[in-house]
């Protein structure tokens, strides 16, 4: 029986990877759990390309929180946007809501596009860490489409042009997936265009694609891409992003009808009021994932600068990586709580890193031997990774369904133009 005496709550800030994964593990603990999202849906993030290029729809990538948690007794979901976080009163604002008090912080709200200061990044060029961001791409390619269907000599002066900035994973699914849309998709749906004289130009400022694999994984990634029509463009930075034309560093200006950027990511500007000194845009945490002064506020996911507790290296901001991390905090709240043990450090648990690059294509990397996967095997390894690390039967049967037929027909199911907005 409960003595009356108010349980511990939890506030978890953003219901991304590292916040359902908190949130879920404080199911049997003893403390009241306040959810709380600016939006009322999770986001699949590793498959936003696939709704910029019209494979999946929007609904298939995101998912309701409410259907994700409703389940969970102790928990309640409130969408909210945040403004200010008090560490000495313990207490969040919100633009929208009542201010929030806590005894265990758990913060999770991800990160923004880095745009590195690049002139007319912020105006005109496409990020795509968002479901919205996805959205807006996908708007974008299939309006500028119409347009030049409606004046086909506009492909050969640049009209559906394309610069993808950043040769990291975004970078590379984007441009594999956005190939076979135009070279193989859009010459049936647009028989009056040229689509060959349409370019898909990816910049990468390094010396390789995917440096977070091997060299020959890097290798068999640029020879894909540019069997599948991608001009590749290694070693190059760019310097400025105008409506119509990305300029390099060389002075070389490309032609952009849309510039989609993919190049990097930098913390909320909420971070900046947690009294910490950033590294490399990112909040600095200690092995049990929290902040040094204050231990019962802890920060995971992308917005946090987390080392593995046994190997001291520095973790990438993946969703896998946030959701560990997630599920620590909340294992070790639980654990002071309800086990009564002491906390324990954070160790990652790699299960592998993996890519697509287009139909048939893909590069792996399984731990603990170091299997490395290229082709077919690492295309259906990462369909089989992704479908089961999808939110709800409905969205992981929609996405099933997807690919079967893009991968059976060369077609794209979802590449229709839809706006609320519209008047029938």
């Amino acid at each position: 029986m409960s003595d009356g005496t108010p349980r511990p709550k939890v506030l978890i800030l953003g219901a991304g990877f590292a916040g359902l994964g908190a949130a879920r593990k404080l199911h049997k603990a003893p403390v009241d759990v306040t959810l709380v999202d600016r939006h009322d849906f999770h986001t699949f993030q590793p498959l936003l390309y696939q709704v910029a290029t019209d494979v999946l729809d929007p609904e298939t990538v995101g998912h309701p929180v409410r259907d994700v948690v409703h389940h969970q007794d102790n928990l309640d979901f409130a969408m909210a946007t945040v403004t200010g976080i008090d560490l000495e009163s313990k207490t969040v604002t919100f633009s929208d809501w009542d201010p929030q008090t806590y005894d265990y912080l758990v913060i999770g709200l991800g990160s923004r596009v880095n745009f590195f200061g690049t002139d007319g990044a912020d105006e005109h060029a496409y990020p795509l860490y968002t479901l919205p961001d996805a959205v807006r791409l996908k708007d974008r390619l299939l309006t500028n489409l119409e347009a030049a269907a409606k004046r086909p000599e506009s492909v050969e002066q640049g009209a559906l042009d394309v610069v993808i900035v950043g040769g990291g994973a975004t970078g590379v699914e984007t441009a594999g997936s956005l190939a076979e849309l135009y070279y193989t998709v859009f010459p049936k749906d647009y028989p009056s265009l040229d689509m060959t004289k349409a370019s898909i130009t990816l910049v990468e400022h390094g010396d390789r694609l995917l440096a977070m694999f091997d060299e020959g994984m890097s290798a068999y990634t640029l020879d894909t891409l540019t069997e599948r029509g991608v001009t590749v463009r290694l070693g190059e930075a760019v310097t400025s992003i105008g409506a119509d034309a990305v300029t390099l560093g060389s002075g070389e200006q490309l032609a952009a009808s849309t510039t989609v950027w993919g190049a990097g990511l930098q913390s909320v500007p909420i971070a900046g009021e947690l009294g910490v000194d950033l590294e490399r845009h990112r909040v600095p945490v200690g092995p049990l994932l929290n902040l040094e002064h204050h231990p019962e506020v802890f920060v995971v996911g992308d917005m946090a600068f987390t080392t593995d507790a046994k190997t001291g290296e520095v973790l990438p901001q993946l969703g896998s990586v946030a959701l560990q991390a997630g599920e620590h905090v909340g294992k070790t709240i639980d654990r002071m709580l309800r086990k009564h043990k002491d906390p324990e450090p954070f160790h990652y648990f790699d299960k592998g890193t993996m890519a697509t690059i287009g139909r048939k294509a893909a590069v792996a990397v399984i731990p603990p031997h170091d299997i490395h996967l290229t082709g077919r095997a690492a295309f259906a390894l990462w369909g089989a990774v992704h479908l089961a690390l999808l939110s709800g039967g409905d969205s992981r049967m929609s996405a099933l369904t997807n690919w079967f037929w893009a991968f059976s027909t060369h077609d794209r199911p979802s590449r229709m133009l839809v706006h609320p907005n519209d008047d029938d």
